[in-house]
């Protein structure tokens, strides 16, 4: 029994959750959402080519966008233990887990559409 709650806990610290991002966020504010020095979150930059926040008088914005690729990271490289190398080719082959959401969306809204469809014929 003991086995199961360790398990079970550790799928708990897994999946981490997090306060929702305002529209748009400077460095710190998504810093400090994970935990990070801003520093960590400039060299990410340049490792990950598709994490490009604007830069307003030299700032750097974060968008909704760029917070869901930045929950991504964080998912695969401190909580699965990828390597950024690892985390960067998941993220591109479109096998993250941000890509399977998106595709569960998609196939949902098909059904509800063929459900609002057989709905109105039934009427």
């Amino acid at each position: 029994m003991a086995i199961i709650e360790t398990i079970m806990a550790k799928k708990e610290i897994a999946s981490p959750t997090y306060a929702e991002p305002k529209l748009f966020s400077d460095i710190n504010e998504v810093a400090a959402r994970y935990g990070f020095e801003p520093s960590k979150l400039r060299y990410w930059e340049t490792v990950f080519p598709m994490l490009k926040p604007e830069k307003r008088s030299g700032d750097r914005i974060y968008t909704l966008a760029d917070i869901e690729l930045l929950d991504e990271i964080v998912y695969l490289v401190e909580y699965k233990k990828h390597k950024l190398s690892a985390a960067r080719q998941i993220i591109e082959s479109g096998k993250g887990q941000r890509n399977k959401i998106n595709r569960v969306i998609q196939q949902l809204e098909i059904v509800k559409r063929y459900l609002e469809d057989l709905k109105d014929i039934v009427k």
